[in-house]
């Protein structure tokens, strides 16, 4: 049974940074360690916010090795895996992914891959494909081919380790994810080790389906939660949750993060102390019901889970809290 958290980062123009809290200080990896987690996921946006010097394999090892040098210090003590950067900052892909990156000499993608193993830790166990989208290899996708996702799979196993994919499904439905032409996941989950699709549950109030456009529901979730039981056992979801459960996060910033319902929706500009205990209660309901769920649909959880969990790792000890009170274990 592995937990994995997502630890993001970002290039600050000169270097990588944290953006890992408690509080007021930046987490460490025990953070992580004693709240449960057994491994960490190092991603930074789908390639948005790390390094890209070029399009190049040269570039690709320069940018995966000062990554590597950044993250992969010793001391860690917790398996690590870290992303493939899909995109570059400027929101294009780094690279072609519609062949075998492993055929061709120049790939920024091996490149990337190489210049993180160039640098030898044994905390690293594998590497994280970080473009989200579970169109993928799809008809509605077709940014990547399945060529590319078995050669990167070969690839990164030829090396001894591990790849993992965390897929959005977004505001689509079942119907919508039973197409194989919409949805690559089916697909695709014999190329990872672990595969931990993103309900979405908690980011949005109405779900597409095939048919028109409905609530989503509880119900809605157990159908997913249903829908990724058929999966192969690599397959499991992301437990999913933001700052917008800390009520004084979000009394002192009012920001929303990626709440179903944003504050000032439900509260106004003027919110007062009691819509806020509210707001911060019901967003705490929703993540709640990814344990839910899974005890309804398996009477258990997942054994292999990701959490997201935004930035800040009081989210987890609130959640834990939370959950606690219900009698339930978060992590």
């Amino acid at each position: 049974m592995a937990k994995f958290a997502l630890w993001w980062v970002r290039w600050d123009g000169s270097d990588y940074v944290s953006r890992m809290t408690v509080w007021d200080r930046k987490a460490t990896a025990g953070d992580f360690r004693e709240r449960g987690f057994e491994g960490i996921v190092i991603l930074d946006g789908e390639g948005r916010n790390s390094h890209c010097s070029g399009f190049m394999y040269s570039n690709g090892y320069k940018d995966g090795r000062e990554l590597a040098e950044w993250v992969l210090s010793p001391g860690v003590d917790t398996s690590l895996y870290v992303t493939i950067p899909f995109y570059r900052p400027d929101g294009k892909q780094r690279d072609q992914a519609q062949a075998s990156f492993s055929s061709v000499p120049d790939s920024y993608y091996r490149g990337w891959i190489d210049g993180v193993l160039s640098i030898d830790n044994s905390d690293l166990r594998g590497f994280y494909w970080s473009y989200e989208s579970c169109l993928q290899t799809g008809n509605y996708g077709k940014n990547v081919s399945e060529e590319f996702i078995q050669s990167l799979h070969d690839y990164v196993h030829g090396h001894g380790e591990e790849l993992m994919w965390i897929p959005a499904t977004g505001n689509r439905g079942v119907t919508y994810l039973d197409d194989p032409s919409f949805c690559a996941i089916q697909s695709l989950a014999g190329y990872f080790d672990y595969i931990f699709v993103q309900p979405n549950y908690y980011q949005n109030s109405t779900l597409n389906e095939k048919y028109g456009t409905v609530p989503y529901t509880y119900q809605k979730l157990i159908e997913k939660v249903e829908w990724i039981d058929n999966m192969p056992g690599n397959v499991s979801i992301e437990m999913e949750v933001d700052r917008s459960i800390l009520y004084n996060y979000i009394s002192r910033t009012h920001i929303e993060e990626n709440f179903r319902e944003p504050l000032i929706e439900r509260c106004g500009p003027r919110f007062t102390h009691e819509c806020l205990i509210q707001y911060t209660c019901d967003a705490k309901e929703i993540a709640f019901h990814y344990l839910k769920a899974q005890k309804d649909v398996l009477n258990r959880k997942y054994k292999d889970l990701a959490y997201y969990f935004s930035v800040d790792l009081r989210v987890i000890d609130e959640m834990k809290g939370f959950s606690r009170r219900l009698g339930e274990a978060y992590v």
